[in-house]
């Protein structure tokens, strides 16, 4: 941030002819160098873009500055849009916010504000055969038409359309040979002035008709005055007349001259400006006219103010009395920002001021006749009923001012002390007109302005102490305030009027600080060490003493320094802090550093015609509104030369000024004017930084939202008023809506926001001034951080989606599996009622015939019985499989296998047979449903029992194997084997097959006679 550098100055009225002694008008500087932000003290040129920020020409660069920051734009050879030279010549933001910059080989270019890029713009220029530097300036049309001037190439119209420069030489008329110097569009008389080496030419646009000397087809008697005039060099036509002040260096002359027309009159009045320069030589370098009308002449080595009244200057002189050096080289441009700042480039810097503006106006010691005015510590401004305003000063007497602050002679009477009188107090009788003068070592003076004598005396009643305190009570007694404690009071009535007696002691206190005489007629006296007391001006009686530690009140110290009534309940003391007690019931409070006071070091108080309470301070002048309970400070930088209020006192002048005492002077202010120019704008966000890297925020405000990634959301947001001489006084508050709970105070002009948590926030921003205004319009900006794609609404909608979707797949594969279960039941239970009914169908016709044949044949009976026991035995084996298949604790295949090799088992037992059963190991660890578990087991047991029962085979090979997520069961043995083509199918092979369709699993069944018989199945395996 940028740190000011006061720089104060006095614009001295010079003349040839002698004039009276009258105070020198003081003006305040803000002077920045490289010390304090600049990237070079060498400035060229100063221009302010459409949204407020100043823009600078230097030689190291361009610069934008917004009141706080620098940010500074150099040529960079691996950045193509970059500007091409770091050396500008000038600079102009024109009304359209486009910012032109000339280098320093005479390219034309744009700089692109927003973006912060720059491009060529051609110009249409005659080639030459040296490459030199032409001097370019830049000007507008009351129509907002774009002009530029480069010295020895013409003058250029900017096309629009045509996005370049193209030549106006043909169009202007202007005679062959003559070089034009200087362009001036005249928005009084829409026309065109161009000052040239041959003299001066008028051209009328809506006419297209140059005039100029010996070809004057206007008439203008301008035109006839200037004839013979050449090298015109600067002409500025005065807004609202048709008066000019043109500015020309002659031929073979030293040094130039400047011209003024007087419009009304016709009259040319030449001034040679040279005799009043402290240096000799001198150079012209520019001429600017301000809104108001006020004309500055600035260049080598000097700055003048032209007074069109007295066509006379005001020169600014370098080595003003009682200030820091304001010096410079060369002043190189004067511009005039919106808000009529004056910013002066130089070649040592930029310097800021704003003449009509400063309240504040300090006045140094003067009298009559005075060349120099004296630096002294001035005690006591006193304005008399007759306007005059008295000043008593510590060590070098009394000084005498009329109403507009023009020195006027003392009185003869004080000849002999005038100059060496130790002033502490004046007071004017106001029964009898007589003025007390207050002194040193108990002295006092008492001037009659009737007789015009003065009663000079050391009255035995003051002890030779000093009288520093003074006040008239209701019945025109004077009361006094010596060094050395005693409250004395001069009797109105027993001393007749006369000076001379009627002193009476009252009190022996403290030192005495304060004598103030309150609406009601009481005596507030403030002491060193001794606290204040309040007294009855008609008793003497002490009504009240407050202390730190008295009861009831209290004060902030025992030394009060000053005291002023606020209104008709409150009461404030100056104790270093401010004490405030509530004279209606009684109560107290302090005001300190703690509640919002500038510093705990308040000297002095006074009220102003409103009510406002304005406190001096150590380090300042400072305004409280009690309401609001705010406090805006004034110092150095609001042009106050000497801060420190800690001498004298504060008091009113004219009922509308206020004028506060120093060691030095003294200062007078309108607090109306000082208020008035303090009101809340529009905050204007300048800078911002993610993750500590700078944006561009001017790419971001015409969307006037900012969207941030989840890793990306770090802040911080820089903001300014963009009024550049705003030295604190007013109070900045952030918001963050959605994140603060209420405005935050800013202390550096930044919102700093850490981590910001994934959601929509408004960013807000306003000033706030003393009186507690807020600005008119708030600004914001939109802040989005985005969450990460998991965390963001869409995804989490897809992911519900999903579950959903999920949850419903699941639910229908549980409904499948039901299902499916419901129909393996279906079948199972279909293919058991099937092997049942068939199994009881043949044991209830074997039983039949059994019966039949039991009497005759015995043979075949037992046949029948046999039958029925085997189908008995079949249909309990098949209700076991179907009980075993159905429990979910068989799913392995591990399970399966075993019952496969029980079961082979059985028949080695029951028959003649060998059976080998080999299985892949890691077949054991899958799983397999309900049906297919049952299907194949069924069909294993199937082709064994053919097997044993009609191959005659002595050896079975069972082989399970699992290829390609298929489960391959193979049983082959050695019998006698049959023809597949010849034997019909009997009821186990159809069997066999009806259960390998029902799982979709391949059944193949080879076999030969006398080869064995192959069955191999394959299936896949379900979970």
């Amino acid at each position: 941030m940028a740190k000011h550098l006061q720089v104060f100055f006095m614009v001295l009225l010079l003349k040839t002819a002698p004039l009276l002694a009258q105070q020198a008008r003081q003006y305040s500087f803000t002077q920045y160098t490289t010390a304090n932000g600049l990237v070079s003290n060498h400035v060229n040129a100063v221009g302010q873009d459409t949204k407020g920020y100043i823009w600078l020409a230097t030689t190291n660069g361009l610069q934008r500055f917004d009141g706080r920051d620098f940010i500074t734009f150099k040529h960079n050879r691996n950045t193509p849009n970059s500007i091409p030279s770091n050396n500008l010549a000038t600079l102009f933001c024109d009304k359209k916010g486009r910012i032109w910059i000339v280098n320093e080989d005479n390219r034309v270019g744009l700089f692109d504000g927003a973006r912060f890029t720059y491009r060529d713009v051609p110009v249409e220029m005659q080639p030459k055969p040296h490459s030199l530097f032409h001097t370019s300036i830049f000007k507008q049309d009351w129509n907002g038409n774009l002009y530029l001037l480069m010295i020895g190439q013409g003058v250029f119209l900017y096309d629009e359309k045509q996005e370049r420069f193209v030549a106006m030489a043909k169009q202007f008329a202007i005679p062959a040979n003559w070089v034009v110097l200087y362009f001036q569009p005249d928005a009084n008389r829409k026309v065109f002035w161009l000052g040239c080496d041959s003299g001066l030419i008028k051209y009328e646009p809506q006419l297209k008709r140059s005039s100029f000397a010996g070809s004057n087809a206007s008439g203008d008697p301008i035109i006839e005055s200037f004839a013979g005039i050449h090298n015109i060099q600067a002409i500025e036509p005065i807004h609202g007349s048709k008066s000019i002040l043109l500015f020309h260096w002659p031929y073979r002359h030293p040094v130039p001259y400047s011209y003024w027309y007087d419009g009304a009159t016709g009259k040319k009045t030449r001034h040679y400006i040279g005799q009043q320069i402290p240096k000799e030589y001198h150079e012209y370098r520019g001429m600017t006219q301000q809104k108001n009308g006020t004309i500055w002449l600035y260049g080598l080595p000097f700055i003048a103010e032209f007074d069109t009244l007295r066509q006379s200057f005001q020169f600014v002189h370098q080595s003003a009395p009682f200030s820091e050096q304001f010096r410079f080289d060369v002043g190189l441009q004067l511009f005039e920002d919106r808000d009529q700042n004056a910013w002066l480039a130089t070649t040592d810097g930029l310097f800021l001021f704003n003449p009509g503006a400063q309240a504040f106006n300090a006045y140094y010691l003067l009298r009559p006749n005075q060349k120099q005015p004296l630096d002294g510590p001035v005690e006591h401004v006193k304005q008399l009923k007759n306007g005059q305003i008295w000043v008593g000063t510590w060590g070098v007497g009394v000084y005498i001012y009329d109403s507009l602050f023009q020195p006027v002679r003392t009185p003869p009477a004080f000849d002999r002390w005038k100059d060496n009188m130790n002033l502490w107090f004046i007071q004017e009788h106001s029964k009898t007109g007589l003025i007390f003068l207050g002194e040193q070592t108990g002295f006092m003076k008492v001037y009659n302005p009737k007789t015009g004598k003065v009663w000079a005396s050391q009255p035995p009643i003051f002890k030779e102490r000093t009288i520093r305190q003074m006040a008239e009570d209701r019945e025109g007694n004077i009361w006094f305030g010596t060094q050395g404690g005693r409250l004395v009071k001069w009797d109105f009535k027993k001393s007749g009027g006369d000076p001379t007696k009627g002193y009476e002691l009252v009190h022996e206190l403290g030192l005495v600080h304060k004598l103030y005489i309150d609406w009601d007629g009481s005596l507030w006296v403030g002491t060193l060490g001794w606290g204040t007391y309040h007294i009855d001006p008609a008793t003497g009686k002490i009504l009240h003493h407050v202390t730190k530690e008295s009861s009831g009140w209290k004060s902030g110290n025992d030394s009060p320094t000053d005291i002023i009534r606020y209104n008709d309940s409150l009461l404030l003391l100056a104790t270093a802090n401010i004490t405030v007690l509530n004279t209606r019931n009684m109560t107290h409070r302090i005001v300190s550093s703690d509640d919002g006071l500038p510093s705990n070091s308040a000297y002095l108080l006074q009220t102003d015609k409103k009510g406002r309470v304005w406190i001096g301070l150590q380090n300042g002048l400072c305004r409280w509104n009690l309401k609001q309970n705010s406090f805006t400070i004034f110092d150095r930088r609001d042009g106050i030369q000497f801060d420190n209020f800690t001498s004298g006192g504060a008091f009113r002048i004219h009922d509308s000024l206020l004028a506060f005492t120093t060691s030095h002077n003294f200062l007078v202010f309108d607090p109306d004017k000082v208020m008035h120019s303090i009101l809340p704008p529009q905050v204007t966000i300048t800078g911002m930084e993610v993750m500590n890297k700078r944006v561009n925020y001017d790419s971001i405000r015409p969307e006037g939202r900012l969207e941030l990634n989840h890793n990306n959301n770090s802040i911080k947001i820089d903001y300014a008023s963009l009024q550049y001489l705003e030295h604190g006084q007013l109070i900045y508050y952030h918001k963050l809506d959605g994140l603060d709970e209420d405005w935050v105070r800013s202390t550096r002009n930044q919102a700093i926001y850490n981590y910001l948590p994934y959601r929509n926030y408004t960013f807000m921003v306003k000033a706030v001034n003393g009186d507690g205004e807020e600005s008119a319009r708030i600004t914001s900006l939109a802040i989005q951080v985005k969450p990460p794609f998991w965390r963001s609404y869409w995804f989490m909608a897809l992911m519900v989606f999903i579950a959903i979707v999920f949850l419903y797949w699941l639910d229908r594969l549980r409904m499948q599996k039901i299902r499916a279960t419901e129909s393996i039941r279906t079948r199972i239970a279909t293919s058991l009622t099937e092997d049942l009914t068939n199994s009881l169908s043949s044991i209830n016709i074997s039983s039949e015939l059994a019966k039949t044949k039991i009497e005759q044949d015995h043979l075949r009976t037992r046949d029948y019985i046999h039958h029925i026991s085997e189908t008995s035995n079949r249909m309990t084996q098949a209700m076991y499989d179907m009980v075993w298949s159905i429990n979910p604790q068989n799913d392995q295949l591990v399970k399966t296998l075993e019952r496969m090799k029980q079961f082979a088992l059985e028949q080695e037992s029951m028959h003649d047979i060998n059976i080998q059963i080999d299985a892949d190991p890691f077949i054991e660890d899958k799983h397999s449903d309900m049906e297919h578990r049952y299907e194949l087991l069924s069909i294993f047991k199937e082709a064994v029992v053919n097997a044993v029962k009609h191959s005659d085979a002595r050896n079975i090979q069972v082989q399970l194997r699992l290829r390609k997520k298929k489960l391959q069961l193979v049983i082959q043995d050695d019998g006698k084997g049959f023809d597949t083509t010849g034997v019909a199918k009997g009821r186990g092979i159809l069997d066999m097959k009806r259960r390998a369709a029902a799982i979709g699993a391949h059944l193949e069944i080879l076999s030969e006679l006398n080869t064995g018989t192959l069955v191999r199945l394959e299936m896949k395996l379900r979970t």
